[in-house]
């Protein structure tokens, strides 16, 4: 279980974080839902250290990740995948380079079973084992946004974290990626904490759902505790939503 106590954060000392409380249970969906420029994206950030808050905790299993000394948590780190939302797989590699990369550190494996683990990868998220050969520049925005799940596939990591995944993606591929999403939480056990504006892949995946607004939860509950109303409250709309 992660969980979160207190968490604020300020830039220049406008506050975006206001102190945020959260559990995350294992092996669930949890959506963190709300507008663009409420603090989603800082928050997940920070739940994997890449942005450090001012004040607060957040616990994994009932240990401080923020007070983890540097060597133990670049070890805990192997059991995080973070699928960024602009997929930021490295340009200058091509997909099969970006796929096996963590396999290279971090296992022992042969050059044959690197290429097994790969391909299965690849496999699940959809794509042909030509696209193994391309660099990401060649790669549509869906197919960018597939092979970075499939590197956090390949990582097997207890806890998933996305960040918009469905940003900048037609409604097929906004529909294939919520169906992996899915799939991937059951391949693998995980997981999984996404941050989206996106109330159809809220629908589609999530088992728990937390409404964040102007830097503060207002709700967390289940999928089916989410009202018209709630929504409407959230984006600042009146009667828009059909629940």
């Amino acid at each position: 279980m992660i969980q979160v106590r207190n968490i604020k954060k300020s830039f220049d000392g406008q506050p975006v974080l206001k102190g945020i409380n959260l559990d995350i249970p294992d092996n669930t969906t949890m959506v963190i839902l709300g507008p663009s420029g409420q603090g989603k994206t800082v928050f997940i950030k920070t739940l994997v250290r890449l942005i450090d808050p001012d004040a607060g905790s957040i616990h994994y299993d009932g240990e401080d990740i923020l007070r983890m000394p540097t060597k133990e948590w670049l070890h805990f780190q192997n059991n995080i995948a973070f699928v960024f939302q602009n997929s930021a797989l490295f340009d200058f590699l091509d997909v099969q380079d970006n796929l096996s990369l963590f396999l290279q550190m971090h296992k022992s494996l042969t050059l044959r079973q690197c290429e097994q683990e790969v391909s299965r990868a690849i496999n699940f998220v959809g794509l042909d084992e030509d696209v193994l050969e391309k660099f990401p520049e060649e790669l549509s925005g869906g197919m960018r946004k597939r092979v970075a799940i499939a590197r956090a596939m390949i990582k097997r990591p207890k806890y998933i974290f996305y960040d918009e995944p469905t940003t900048g993606l037609d409604q097929n591929n906004a529909e294939k990626i919520s169906e992996l999403i899915d799939m991937l939480k059951k391949e693998i056990s995980a997981t999984s904490i996404i941050v989206t504006h996106d109330i159809k892949l809220m629908r589609d995946v999530s088992d728990r759902v937390a409404l964040l607004r102007e830097g503060t939860i207002s709700f967390v509950g289940g999928r089916d505790e989410i009202s018209a109303e709630k929504l409407d409250f959230l984006y600042e709309t009146r009667g828009a939503y059909d629940i």
